[in-house]
């Protein structure tokens, strides 16, 4: 029973431990992505910057849309204090009562549960 237990706290060690390796697997182009465009800068014009931006941006949808990760767009839906913060609420003649007017910064959810963005 000793070794079981023991076994299992190993199990445990290493999933802390290793966890967020595939996070990581799938940030990796990313990384490369963002490295390539900051050494090529200064010989690029604008449209190329855009393009490798657009590109850069597909690689992280891609790995956000392995790992689970999904954009929340609240933009006119009702007020949810459990997955929105308010910053200021102001009359409108077009939308709800309580409802989301403006998004002021993206909100992501890893498998269905919120992640809070720490400052």
């Amino acid at each position: 029973m000793e070794n079981v237990r023991k076994r299992a706290q190993k199990d445990i060690e290493a999933a802390h431990r290793y966890g967020i390796d595939k996070l990581a697997t799938e940030l990796l182009p990313v990384r490369d992505s963002l490295e390539l465009a900051v050494e090529n800068a200064d010989k690029a014009d604008a449209q190329q910057l855009t393009a490798g931006s657009q590109a850069t941006l597909k690689l992280l949808a891609r790995a956000f849309e392995k790992l689970n990760i999904t954009e929340l767009n609240p933009l006119g839906e009702p007020f949810d204090p459990a997955k929105h913060e308010a910053m200021l609420a102001q009359p409108s003649t077009t939308a709800e009562p309580n409802s989301v007017l403006q998004v002021v910064q993206r909100g992501y959810e890893l498998n269905g549960r919120l992640l809070v963005q720490h400052e």
